[in-house]
């Protein structure tokens, strides 16, 4: 998470700071409230509980014996290359220069990085940035490890595991060729997320707490509960994809079902803060019914 105060100095893929975020939130409710008007705000859900990030399975790769044994031959190098890196650490027989590189590198991190293939199923092949820089010591020793289920890969990597590089059959994406950061979130960068959607959502509460022209929709806790399964008139819904209800098909959005249920959400939120009446006088609450999932109620 970025240090740096001016989002005009962001990259495309840094998490805007908290204090950036309290900044910018309170001057717009400050602002939306100034003559007395009156609101909603919604704190942020943790993203990682969307479809998007929990569909596609660590271990996507079925292979048959033969296959797993020539993927172990052609990746021994690999792994006995990051067994030597290690000996030659412990040895102090490195160029002082590249220390600073394996200040962390341990057993422990070999043993992540051992790459190993059976008959059956087998966890994508990924880089992660986080692991020890071994290529200025031997290039051929990437940032790249299997999959663990503490992974999670992207919806969109399903279109990309299994296929070709260049039409090469010997580099197959998720296989012999590591998935790309874009397409997985590692438990360092699953931290990062949680910690600064917490700190967005103390923001929120505090915000909303202090002002009382502000109710308070708890999104979060929506989307938590509809992991498990949230009821919504006649309907259970979930996180699932596709036959969950809730979120549409690409893993992030919802469902107009899933969007009526969020807006019951406000509605009753503000009967709750402002004495309003939409979820009794006037029966203002949406029908689950009424509104379409993403999919036809015969699929099965």
């Amino acid at each position: 998470m970025p240090e740096n105060l001016d989002p005009a100095n962001y990259g495309v893929n840094d998490i805007t700071n908290p204090g950036v975020f309290a900044q910018v939130f309170s001057g717009m409710v400050t602002a939306l409230t100034a003559n007395g008007a009156k609101g909603v705000v919604a704190n942020v859900p943790y993203i990682t509980d969307l479809a998007n990030f929990t569909t596609v399975p660590y271990n996507a790769v079925p292979l048959d014996a033969a296959t797993a044994g020539q993927l172990n031959a052609a990746f021994a190098a690999y792994n006995g290359g990051l067994q030597q890196v290690l000996d030659l650490k412990n040895a102090n027989q490195l160029p002082p220069q590249v220390l600073p590189l394996l200040a962390n590198y341990d057993q422990a991190e070999v043993n992540r990085r051992q790459i190993n293939f059976v008959a059956g199923q087998n966890a994508v092949l990924i880089l992660d940035e986080d692991l020890s820089n071994l290529t200025p010591i031997n290039a051929a020793l990437t940032n790249m490890r299997q999959a663990t289920a503490d992974d999670l890969l992207l919806l969109a990597s399903s279109a990309l595991l299994g296929t070709t590089v260049g039409g090469n059959a010997q580099l197959i994406n998720g296989v012999s060729v590591p998935l790309a950061d874009q397409w997985v979130l590692t438990p360092e960068e699953q931290t990062a997320i949680k910690n600064a959607t917490d700190a967005y959502n103390t923001t929120i509460s505090s915000i909303a707490s202090s002002n009382p022209n502000i109710a308070l929709v708890d999104f979060k806790g929506v989307l938590a509960e509809a992991s498990s399964g949230i009821v919504f008139d006649n309907y259970t819904l979930t996180t699932s994809l596709v036959t969950g209800g809730l979120v549409s098909l690409d893993g992030v959005h919802l469902t107009a079902r899933g969007y009526a249920l969020m807006a019951n959400k406000i509605l009753e939120a503000m009967d709750a803060e402002f004495g309003s009446n939409f979820t009794s006088a006037t029966n203002g609450l949406a029908k689950a019914g009424d509104f379409p999932t993403n999919y036809s109620p015969t699929l099965r």
